[in-house]
C-alpha cells in the first residue's frame, strides 16, 4: 500500500430527490454539485493526486438512508483500498435557509466536520471557511469561533478517513444563486476546493 493522497468527492443528492433546488426552480443542487466536481476533479489529477466520486450517476438510491449508506460503503471501500490515513473526503452541496419554496435572506459559505471527528478533518475545514472569507463569500452569516460547524451528517460522521462536507452558499437566496450560476461563480467555487484540498495534501 503506497501512501499516495487520495481524494474522495461527494455529489450532493440526485434528480430524484425531492426539494434541493431555488424556489424558482432554475437552480439544481445536485447538477451544480456535478458540475464543480466534473471542473475539479481533472485539477487535482493533474497535481498528481487519486480522485474518486462516490455517487457519479444522477439519480441516487432511494430511501435517503439507502443512498447515504451506499455512499459511506464507497468512501470506506477506498480506504480499505489505498489506507485510511491517505485519503480524504469532501462532500459538496449547496445550504438551504428552510423549506416552502421561498427567497430568504441568508447567503454565505458554511462546512461541517463530524462532532467526533479527526484533527487532519479540522484543520481542512477551517482551511476552507478562512479561503472562503478571502474569497468574499462570507455572505452574512455569523462565523463560529472554530470557523467550522459540527454537525453529525451521516456521511462525515460514518466514512473512515478525514471528512468535511462543504456548503456553498444559499440555493434559496437570490444573490447567491446568481452567483452560483454565472461562469464566474462555478470557478470561484472549484478554485476554493482545489486551493484547499492541494494545501492539505501538499502538494
Amino acid at each position: 500500500m503506497d501512501s499516495k493522497k487520495v481524494v474522495i468527492l461527494g455529489t450532493a443528492h440526485g434528480v430524484n430527490t425531492p426539494g434541493k433546488c431555488s424556489p424558482d426552480k432554475k437552480f439544481r443542487e445536485y447538477k451544480f454539485s456535478r458540475e464543480v466536481i466534473a471542473a475539479l476533479k481533472p485539477k487535482l489529477e493533474a497535481l498528481g493526486l487519486t480522485v474518486y466520486i462516490d455517487i457519479t450517476k444522477d439519480e441516487v438510491p432511494r430511501p435517503p438512508v439507502a443512498e447515504l449508506s451506499q455512499r459511506c460503503r464507497i468512501v470506506n471501500n477506498i480506504c480499505s483500498k489505498h489506507g485510511t490515513k491517505n485519503c480524504v473526503y469532501v462532500s459538496i452541496h449547496v445550504n438551504a435557509a428552510g423549506s416552502g419554496g421561498v427567497w430568504r435572506t441568508a447567503r454565505g459559505f458554511a462546512v461541517y466536520v463530524a462532532r467526533q471527528c479527526s484533527e487532519a478533518s479540522r484543520r481542512l475545514a477551517k482551511s476552507l471557511c478562512d479561503t472562503a472569507i478571502a474569497m468574499e463569500l462570507k455572505g452574512n452569516r455569523s462565523i463560529p469561533k472554530e470557523h467550522y460547524w459540527q454537525a453529525n451528517f451521516y456521511v462525515i460522521k460514518n466514512t473512515r478517513c478525514p471528512a468535511v462536507l462543504t456548503e456553498n452558499l444559499f440555493q434559496d437566496n437570490h444573490e447567491d444563486v446568481e452567483l452560483l450560476m454565472s461562469a464566474e461563480g462555478k470557478a470561484k467555487i472549484v478554485e476554493l476546493h482545489l486551493k484547499c484540498i492541494k494545501a492539505y495534501c501538499g502538494v
